[in-house]
């Protein structure tokens, strides 16, 4: 028993302090914050081989809960937890930040906005406060309260069924609400943007209102940060081509461009 120990410890110290479960579970959790791992990076990370990292990544792939790619992997939306928006809305920051000034330069006083309700579209209405003269249609219950505060924006809240998790309204009723409004611009964050799936998020009652922003909008503009590329949700929003721009950061990757870009979809990616 003792020699069946030693040698049950060694291999966990082989594979650097953990069980293969719980590597492979950390990894799901790495997934859940990046959206993408690299084998390089997740060998360093564990001090494992990259032969091992592959057969995790081909175990976690078994089961459902990703999909392979050259050199990695990339996040499933259906099949990874989306957290509260409090927790969303302090991942990537910087980038969304960034994204939010190149998405605001873009507008013009006297114009009419559609602003979605995901935590980027958020940081887009903080910096729209400056603004004199504008109109802004909006399902984000956090974005709402923020523009009204400036007299000179009038903030429209789009009705529908209230969802506490994502600070917004959603749903059909949310999605008729927007029948009679045509707008200058419309941003629409999304979970998902890759070349053949095109833009989707979790769930359809997010789907049908961000489809309908994209096909209200004279300039419809996807706000998302790079690590959303290359990941697939569960509910599709619409085809690369529903959009006339992607506004992300800086760290997407050239390949992901490229691929991006051969598939019909203006990208310009925020400093």
């Amino acid at each position: 028993m003792r020699n069946a120990n030693g040698r049950e410890e060694r291999a966990r110290q082989d594979q650097g302090g953990l069980f293969a479960e719980e590597r492979q579970h950390a990894i799901e959790e790495q997934l859940r914050q990046k959206g993408k791992v690299t084998v390089e990076e997740l060998a360093r990370r564990f001090r494992v081989s990259p032969p091992t990292v592959r057969a995790d990544l081909t175990r976690l792939e078994e089961q459902g809960l990703l999909r392979r790619t050259h050199g990695g992997a990339i996040a499933l939306g259906n099949t990874l937890y989306e957290p509260p928006y409090a927790e969303r809305a302090v991942l990537h920051q910087a980038e969304k930040r960034a994204i939010a000034r190149a998405a605001v330069a873009l507008v013009h006083e006297g114009e009419t906005l559609l602003l979605d309700a995901g935590t980027t579209c958020h940081e887009i209405a903080l910096c729209l406060r400056g603004f004199r003269r504008l109109t802004v249609v909006t399902n984000s219950l956090a974005s709402a309260q923020a523009l009204a505060e400036n007299d000179g924006i009038e903030t429209i809240l789009i009705g529908g069924t209230v969802q506490a998790r994502r600070q917004a309204t959603l749903g059909a009723l949310a999605a008729h609400f927007l029948d009679p409004i045509q707008c200058d611009r419309a941003f629409v964050a999304v979970s998902g943007v890759h070349p053949a799936s095109g833009f989707t998020v979790v769930d359809f009652d997010a789907a049908e209102v961000k489809r309908k922003m994209l096909e209200k909008g004279k300039q419809a503009i996807v706000v998302a940060d790079s690590s959303k590329v290359g990941q697939v949700a569960f509910a599709s929003v619409g085809p690369l081509t529903s959009a006339h721009l992607l506004l992300t950061d800086a760290d997407l990757r050239h390949e992901d461009r490229l691929a991006l870009e051969e598939a019909g979809l203006h990208i310009h990616c925020a400093d």
